[in-house]
């Protein structure tokens, strides 16, 4: 029997060492914040709660000869956007880890911190999708080009802006967006082509994709809404503090904002189902 000796015996001289590359989590796409409707100088004005008030159109009535006008007194209504989201991520790096480290630990999870929250806005958003009465398409589905016109077409019959409208897809849904023909000429994507998998615009409405909709099984909640559609308030801006802790020997950061979401104008808004 063999006597070698091995890495195994060998253990207190064998070398390790530590790259300084890192595998980092992947960060999603945060596109909903930027399209949608903003309150935020509204939101820092000491409040909890922005009125947003209505305003109804008016009719065309026939004059009459010899009687006055038909005078018009809508009443309004408010929509309100309530305040009343304060998300935080929070981590601790003792003194004895920051030490022996060869990473800048607390600036690594600052970004992570920052990500998350930004992630949590997104979905936040993303969530209200299912809130619109207006749906096209089926779930569990490939979309096809007659749901994307569908969708458009019932923007366009409630007379909305084709100004600031926006469709947002799931990433899974861009392989059947490729797929459709009508989408490969640069013709139809804004001169993009589809084939990059980076698509402009659809039909003249602009497109994005973003893993923080909602999908429950094989249902996946996507969305063309024009800005006003959704709604969000911005209290407090995502903010990074940080302190020593004499107790745990270590810095404390904290990574939070203040803010509201709110479904304006349902007419405005499609769920698009895939």
């Amino acid at each position: 029997m063999a006597n070698n000796i091995t890495n195994t015996e060998a253990t207190a001289f064998v070398t390790e060492v530590w790259s300084m590359e890192i595998i980092e989590e992947t960060n999603p796409k945060m596109v909903l914040g930027d399209l949608v409707w903003r309150f935020d100088d509204e939101s820092k004005k000491s409040n909890d709660t922005i009125h947003v008030p209505s305003l109804s159109n008016l009719e065309v009535n026939d004059k009459v000869p010899n009687l006055g006008v038909t005078k018009q007194a809508p009443t309004e209504t408010n929509v309100d956007i309530l305040l009343d989201k304060h998300k935080e991520t929070t981590f601790m790096v003792e003194d004895i880890t920051e030490l022996q480290t060869n990473r800048t630990i607390r600036d690594m999870y600052t970004g992570k911190a920052s990500t998350a929250i930004a992630k949590q806005i997104d979905s936040d958003l993303a969530a209200m999708a299912s809130g619109f009465s207006q749906t096209f398409g089926t779930y569990n589905t490939a979309i096809t080009a007659d749901v994307i016109l569908d969708s458009i077409e019932e923007l366009d019959l409630n007379d909305v802006p084709e100004e600031d409208r926006h469709f947002v897809f799931r990433s899974d849904v861009k392989r059947d967006l490729l797929d459709i023909n009508a989408f490969v000429s640069a013709d139809y994507v804004g001169g993009k082509p589809t084939e990059t998998g980076n698509i402009g615009s659809l039909y003249g409405v602009s497109t994005y994709m973003s893993n923080n909709l909602v999908k429950t099984g094989n249902n996946t909640n996507n969305m063309l809404f024009h800005k006003e559609a959704l709604a969000m308030g911005m209290a407090q801006a995502p903010r990074i503090q940080t302190e020593y802790s004499l107790e745990d020997l270590g810095w404390l950061t904290v990574v939070d904002t203040v803010y509201g979401v709110k479904e304006m104008r349902d007419d405005f808004g499609v769920l698009v189902k895939t």
